[in-house]
């Protein structure tokens, strides 16, 4: 066959696929199912964009910033507690600041309370017009999370148990209401979250525990969820306020899913992906308040221990600029830093003032 014949052939033959191909196309799209698909996907698409548009964060302006003290974490860093949270009140010049109450501490023994510590630290607060968000009950901030007495620990009941922590809740509310500077009740710490040694606690208790302490007086309660791990809700219902963490880069080992093994792992979550979440289970983002903003390290050892290599894996001086610039980017309007008992060992220690005069300055704007 001559050449320009075998060229003309070729010329049909991909002419009649093509045709086909068309064909088969239009086929697809005039097919019902196919219709339903395409449009249902257009649907889902616009309106998760719509959604993201809507909830899309906005920095805040005037952010109320704070801080979180723990006497027990000052002390376990190898300062003096009652030093530190003065320096911390008066050198980073402190609006507002969530203390923790430690059941351990102020009941050592059944009915035998010691209130002093915390009824002085919310004393220094008040003398300074310093705004307290107040933490109490059995888990609370700082490892092991759960700081319930010994004696409360030993009793096998789960029944007298609980009975027993209401009770604690309701003497301690009851001493610590006259304090004009408490703001908020926090009713435990991150109770559904599985972290720390502890006992799980069930929504049911918790509304009890919240409910003995709305009988006695009338300020707003926070319940604080894990902000990468939680669901949110739950927490949310149970008072008026959700607190939440906001962490970055952790060393952890996950339940022991990873056979035990610890692990540097960073959470890959966006600066949006909070209030958008905040609005997606339905809880308005003015109740949402940031209250542990990581600004320490987080590795094997307690922060006074860990070598500076270790420390800047979750925790150098750029991770700390960039961690504020997240948070504020994340359009909540309530920042407390979590890590000022560090800041000041840093400073005092070694000679490292960075994170001390950093905070104070993003503080004070």
């Amino acid at each position: 066959m001559p050449r320009f014949k075998k060229g003309l052939v070729k010329k049909f033959k991909l002419k009649l696929e093509r045709r086909a191909f068309f064909y088969l196309i239009k086929k697809l799209f005039i097919n019902r199912v196919t219709k339903i698909l395409l449009v249902g996907f257009l649907a889902v698409f616009f309106l998760l964009t719509l959604i993201f548009y809507l909830l899309y964060p906005k920095v805040q302006k005037n952010i109320n910033y704070g801080v979180n003290f723990s006497d027990k974490y000052a002390t376990d860093l190898g300062m003096d507690w009652k030093d530190s949270y003065i320096e911390i009140l008066d050198g980073l010049q402190v609006k507002n600041i969530r203390l923790v109450a430690y059941w351990d501490d102020i009941e050592k023994e059944n009915n035998a309370y010691d209130f002093s510590n915390i009824r002085w630290q919310v004393e220094e607060a008040q003398k300074r017009d310093v705004n307290v968000i107040l933490a109490m009950g059995r888990k609370v901030l700082r490892y092991p999370e759960c700081h319930a007495p010994e004696w409360w620990n030993n009793m096998e009941s789960g029944t007298d148990k609980d009975l027993e922590l209401y009770q604690y809740l309701a003497d301690f509310t009851n001493e610590m209401k006259g304090y004009s500077a408490i703001k908020t009740w926090q009713v435990e710490n991150e109770p559904f979250f599985p972290f720390g040694e502890c006992q799980k606690t069930s929504l049911e208790v918790l509304k009890k525990e919240v409910n003995v302490v709305r009988e006695i007086d009338s300020r707003p309660i926070l319940i604080q969820d894990s902000g990468e791990g939680g669901l949110w809700f739950p927490s949310y219902q149970a008072g008026d306020y959700l607190g939440i963490s906001m962490y970055r880069r952790i060393w952890y080992n996950f339940w022991n899913i990873l056979f035990g093994k610890f692990i540097y792992f960073k959470y890959p979550l966006s600066f949006w992906s909070y209030k958008i979440k905040a609005g997606l289970v339905g809880i308005p983002y003015e109740k949402v308040i940031v209250t542990e903003l990581q600004a320490e390290p987080w590795g094997p050892l307690i922060s006074s221990e860990l070598s500076k290599e270790e420390k800047d894996k979750t925790m150098s001086e750029h991770l700390f600029i960039d961690t504020v610039n997240y948070a504020q980017k994340a359009g909540f309007k309530d920042l407390y830093f979590w890590g000022a008992e560090w800041w000041l060992f840093e400073k005092k220690v070694n000679n490292n003032p960075f994170f001390w005069d950093t905070a104070r300055a993003v503080m004070a704007n």
